[in-house]
């Protein structure tokens, strides 16, 4: 039957217990339909899966190729990133290719600009934001329209709504656009109601998608599949806990996670608004923002960003343009210039491995010395709110 089900993804859980989505074949069959005509209709070379199948995104990768009678290459899963560039041009050209941006940047890494032309005629990218950056040097490869930016949760089906990229992005990060067929999308405010064009709002999903609920969670369950006061009787909407807002064309732009908002000595800081505003650096491929508490319980706002290429001058630009457009609470106290954004098997950011990496090279510890220096670091400790400061610290890079 359509509302059985036809699979569950299980993703994780801000409590630390992973939720089991439970997907319909209505559902899957939606996009599924979707995906086929509009992505595996593009050739006849099918697609490939090079990531675990316990990601949704590789929903499409698998089955649209199938319903269309197209090939799915798969690839081995002990292949290593460095080899994925080869691996796929070799096996290529494919109809159409779905892939994290963390994907899309290792292939331009990986790959000639005549490789790349060459992979698939159309290129989806969902899994996280895609910065500009990275989307304008896809779209002088692809042509207009054939990158496409997807998003959507895995409650929601694989996919919400796409963009497809057809002139140079001014923002600095690509919008996720309008809905797919089938699907509805709804930025609201605390009361459930429309905001305005341009204001943030959590976005709501409605339409076929929409899962059954949590295995075995009817709470949580509860909590986020509430009932659609714009649709038919019994209909329900997803609750993503992303903000958004409606762009001036009616496109929706992805703002940040609700529960991406961190308290750093008080203040209330949204982490994708750092990361949007240090991507938007001519120069400046990709960035992540995080915080990281040391080993004395002293928490920092910390930011790593992928230049293009050699600049000496970049780091005081992204400086720049951080006291300029952030309040100085949202200032990030180091911001570190990284070769590669670390990736985990579903091609996400790996922010456990960049965490690690501050361990590594945090500073040391250095004692007052003197009774002067005694009763400055007890005064900035107190004014700070923390628990030692050291001699060699920047009264301004610890948030003064």
């Amino acid at each position: 039957d359509l509302d059985d089900l036809a699979y569950v993804i299980f993703t994780s859980g801000s409590t630390g217990r992973p939720k089991g989505v439970q997907v319909t074949h209505r559902g899957l069959a939606n996009h599924v339909r979707w995906a086929a005509s509009v992505l595996a209709g593009r050739g006849v070379g099918g697609s490939s899966v090079f990531s675990s199948v316990a990601f949704d995104l590789q929903v499409p990768n698998l089955w649209a190729p199938l319903v269309a009678g197209q090939r799915v290459f798969m690839v081995d899963q002990d292949v290593d990133l460095a080899e994925l560039g080869a691996t796929l041009a070799a096996a290529g050209p494919f109809s159409f290719l779905k892939l994290t941006p963390g994907h899309l940047e290792i292939l331009g890494r990986q790959l000639s600009d005549a490789q790349l032309s060459a992979l698939a005629p159309v290129v989806v990218v969902a899994g996280e934001a895609l910065p500009a950056a990275l989307a304008n040097r896809w779209l002088g490869l692809l042509g207009p329209g054939n990158l496409v930016n997807e998003y959507g949760p895995t409650e929601a089906t694989v996919g919400t709504c796409v963009f497809p990229v057809r002139v140079e992005q001014a923002l600095p990060v690509v919008p996720i656009g309008r809905a797919l067929p089938g699907m509805r999308m709804y930025v609201l405010d605390a009361a459930m109601q429309p905001v305005p064009v341009g204001v943030t709002g959590e976005l709501y999903v409605g339409g076929i998608g929409v899962a059954r609920g949590y295995v075995g969670q009817p709470e949580l369950t509860a909590g986020r599949f509430v009932p659609d006061p714009f649709g038919p009787v019994g209909s329900r909407l997803y609750r993503t806990g992303d903000l958004t807002r409606r762009l001036s064309d009616g496109a929706v732009e992805f703002v940040g996670r609700v529960d991406d908002q961190v308290k750093v000595r008080g203040y209330r800081i949204e982490l994708g608004e750092i990361e949007s505003v240090i991507a938007g650096v001519a120069g400046v491929r990709d960035a992540v923002a995080m915080v990281h508490t040391s080993v004395v319980g002293e928490a920092r706002l910390l930011a790593f960003y992928l230049p293009e290429g050699p600049d000496a001058g970049l780091v005081e630009r992204v400086r720049r343009e951080c006291a300029r457009r952030l309040p100085e609470y949202m200032i990030p106290s180091d911001l570190t210039a990284v070769e590669v954004i670390p990736l985990n098997a579903n091609g996400k950011v790996d922010r456990a491995a960049l965490a690690a990496s501050v361990t590594v090279v945090e500073r040391a510890h250095v004692a007052p010395r003197t009774d002067l220096e005694e009763r400055l670091a007890e005064i900035w400790a107190r004014v700070l709110s923390l628990d030692t400061v050291s001699v060699v610290d920047s009264f301004f890079d610890l948030g003064g």
